[in-house]
């Protein structure tokens, strides 16, 4: 799953404070550089392991291998290659680990031996299961809403709408990054946007993300002051619909 690191072309006036400084601290949620737009190849893509998690209604699971292949499709979609799948019956969520200790260590071992990098979990976890699922599997963890975010960033055309993507793509990151920077305290002592005093990696990492929003907030209103002005300047003006008409 990959999260941008950089401004996308379409909005690159948009500053990050210490360009090219910033990919080092997100390197533990993306791989560096952004998707390629939909439709061209992604050969830098993850490779997931994907489990849907849940009780299904149906005797025969029918509902619930209908989830698993939504999931699975989804993270097609965001150009991440599916290494493995499987169904993991659970009657609640574990509240710790999502998946629960023994299913975690079993999981983990099936997604290695699949090869895969990342494991994605078909349901919403919070950002400390995410943590312990990630410290019980070694693998970096993805869920259902990242993965969704990715593919509206993936698909947007428009300048507003990448940013409002990228909003809420940080937004979801922002509770999410304590432990990122444990092991980058040497980098980030030397970077010249560096962390205050008794100041954490991660903390300075949350303090990055959030000149971000602003940033892309600030841009975001902008974007919206200019397009009410331009609608203003077309009000008195006739419209035309076409029909019958495809456009193939």
């Amino acid at each position: 799953m990959k999260f941008h690191s950089k401004p996308i072309a379409e909005h690159s006036e948009v500053p990050l404070p210490d360009d090219g400084q910033w990919e080092q601290l997100v390197a533990r949620f993306a791989a560096r550089g952004p998707r390629p737009p939909a439709g061209e190849p992604d050969r830098s893509g993850n490779h997931c392991y994907v489990v849907s998690v849940g009780r299904w209604e149906r005797p025969d699971g029918a509902d619930a291998r209908a989830q698993l292949a939504e999931i699975v499709a989804l993270v097609g979609a965001q150009g991440d290659v599916v290494v493995g799948e499987e169904l993991c019956r659970r009657e609640r969520p574990d509240p710790r680990t999502y998946l629960g200790s023994g299913a975690s260590a079993a999981i983990a071992t099936r997604a290695r031996d699949a090869g895969a990098d990342m494991l994605v979990i078909d349901g919403e976890l919070s950002p400390s299961q995410a943590r312990n699922l990630e410290d019980a599997t070694g693998l970096p963890i993805a869920d259902r809403e990242g993965v969704i975010l990715n593919v509206f960033l993936r698909h947007a055309k428009t300048r507003s709408a990448r940013i409002q993507v990228e909003i809420a793509q940080l937004e979801y990151l922002r509770p999410r990054i304590r432990g990122i920077g444990l092991d980058m305290d040497q980098q980030a002592g030397g970077m010249m946007y560096a962390r205050g005093p008794g100041e954490t990696a991660s903390e300075l990492l949350a303090r990055r993300l959030d000149d971000r929003l602003a940033e892309l907030r600030r841009q975001a209103r902008r974007l919206e002051r200019t397009g009410a002005i331009q609608r203003g300047g077309r009000t008195g003006c006739g419209r035309i619909a076409l029909v019958g008409y495809t456009n193939a």
